[in-house]
C-alpha cells in the first residue's frame, strides 16, 4: 500500500467542511480529565524483553494556586508545556519559571 497522498486527495481532505467533520469527530485524550495544577505524562519501551513504564505526575502551584499547565515528559527526559510548545526544558521548575516570564498577568504581575 502506497501512503502517498496525491494532490487531489490533500485538497479534498482540506476542503472546510470535510476537516471541520473530521474535527468534530475526534475524541478527547484520557489524560485530559485531570486536576488543576496535575499534569502526567507516560512513558513506556520495550528493552530485552521487558515492558517499561514511567508515570511522570507533576502537581504545581504558584503563590499557593494550583498551575494548569500541561507538561510531557518525552523519552530523554526533556520537559515540553502546552503553553510554550517549541521550548525544550531540562527542569520542571525551568518550565514555570518560563511561563511566569511568558505570561506575567497570568500571575498578576503584568502592567
Amino acid at each position: 500500500m502506497d501512503p502517498t497522498i496525491t494532490p487531489a486527495e490533500l485538497a479534498a481532505a482540506a476542503d472546510p467542511d470535510t476537516f471541520g467533520r473530521y474535527l468534530a469527530g475526534i475524541k478527547p485524550h484520557g489524560h485530559m480529565d485531570h486536576h488543576p495544577g496535575r499534569s502526567s505524562s507516560v512513558r513506556t519501551a520495550e528493552y530485552e524483553g521487558h515492558r517499561i513504564r514511567i508515570v511522570t505526575t507533576y502537581d504545581i502551584t504558584v503563590d499557593d494556586r494550583p498551575l494548569p499547565a500541561e507538561l510531557d515528559v518525552d523519552d530523554d527526559g526533556m520537559l515540553t508545556c502546552h503553553g510554550l510548545p517549541t521550548y525544550q526544558f531540562l527542569s520542571a521548575m525551568d518550565t514555570v519559571k518560563a511561563l511566569i516570564r511568558h505570561f506575567p498577568d497570568h500571575f498578576g504581575m503584568g502592567d
